[in-house]
């Protein structure tokens, strides 16, 4: 397996003049003019969410007009179904999912408007004790799936780079409650997901992240860009304020998330109180680590999307999924709704 670096990751009124009547009914006013905005995440909450907590929480979409209405999800494939329904504004999913979405209906495509993750964090994750230490290791093997969900549905681009039989895997469909458990209960030997998710998921059980291993599909042949904010198409050309109002809220909240971790915890426990704050924060630092701040971002700032590589990492998911097409960058992804200034940290 590709290396990663791994840290310790489980460390971490003034007065008021007096107003007149009208001007105090200002507030009120401008928070009922506020646009509602119908938001769906890609899976249950967690620490990586807190960027739309956050941005909930401090006002940011407030300022930007918006009454922001945030959902958790049920995978990626579930949630660009829903987006494009109209059953939710904007979704945020695993965007190299588009490519196939937007050929199989015409009409009723998506797009996304802002990548989060530059590397992504799809990955075959295991117990090291399972001796997977490459690829081709989980040929023969029990691999945990969820249907819809965004990994397993990429699956064939990492086994096509890989030169990996699938029919030689055992893939198990189990419901998203049980996929990481198989692992954990040895009823599996590998499963398919976010590292982020699935990792800290197994260390909130008890097992050290060193006895835990992954095969992260950026680190084995395949260059994807990942997980991002898609509404469709149609949306987008008719309400491009909203479109823009909501990135910089995310913008200003991916800031505040980086700058202070444990207020953005304190904002997803508001929605989640049963989650584990120190395992949260130790996962937002994986996911900061290997798939959000990478040299790229930290350079050019968050979506700063090279066309070169968008286009061929979509001509994989293509070929994976028997599309007969060279996809464009802007069939899938258009950069006009973003802020020129995207740095995060």
């Amino acid at each position: 397996m590709h290396a990663v670096t791994r840290r310790n990751v489980l460390t971490t009124a003034l007065s008021l003049p007096m107003l007149a009547p009208a001007m105090l009914a200002a507030p009120a006013l401008a928070q009922g003019a506020r646009r509602p905005v119908k938001f769906c995440l890609d899976w249950a909450w967690q620490s990586a969410h807190s960027a739309w907590t956050l941005a909930a929480d401090r006002g940011f979409f407030a300022e930007a007009g918006l009454d922001v209405q945030i959902d958790r999800g049920f995978g990626s494939g579930d949630t660009l179904t829903k987006v494009a329904a109209g059953t939710y504004d904007i979704g945020f999913a695993d965007t190299n999912l588009a490519l196939k979405f937007n050929h199989e209906n015409p009409g009723s495509q998506v797009t996304s408007v802002f990548v989060l993750y530059d590397a992504s964090p799809n990955a075959a994750i295991f117990l090291k004790s399972s001796g997977i230490t490459k690829p081709k290791d989980l040929e023969g093997r029990s691999v945990s799936v969820s249907p819809g969900e965004g990994t397993h549905l990429l699956f064939p681009i990492f086994a096509r780079a890989n030169q990996l039989d699938i029919s030689k895997i055992n893939l198990m469909s189990v419901t998203a409650q049980l996929r990481d458990t198989m692992v954990i209960q040895r009823r599996a030997d590998a499963t398919l997901g976010f590292l982020t998710t699935t990792a800290l998921n197994m260390v909130g059980t008890g097992i050290p992240l060193r006895d835990i291993g992954w095969l992260q599909y950026n680190q084995w042949g395949v260059q994807l860009y990942s997980s991002g904010l898609v509404v469709r198409k149609a949306f987008a050309e008719q309400n491009p304020a909203v479109v823009r109002g909501f990135i910089q809220a995310t913008i200003r909240g991916l800031r505040t998330m980086l700058a202070e971790p444990a207020a953005a915890m304190e904002s997803l426990k508001r929605r989640e109180p049963l989650i584990d704050t120190a395992v949260e924060i130790a996962r937002n630092e994986l996911l900061n680590e290997v798939a959000l701040l990478t040299p790229h971002v930290r350079a050019h700032g968050v979506s700063s999307v090279v066309k070169e590589r968008f286009e061929t990492s979509a001509r994989q998911v293509a070929e994976a999924f028997g599309i007969p097409v060279q996809p464009s960058m802007d069939f899938t992804y258009t950069d006009r709704f973003l802020p020129e200034d995207r740095k995060i940290v």
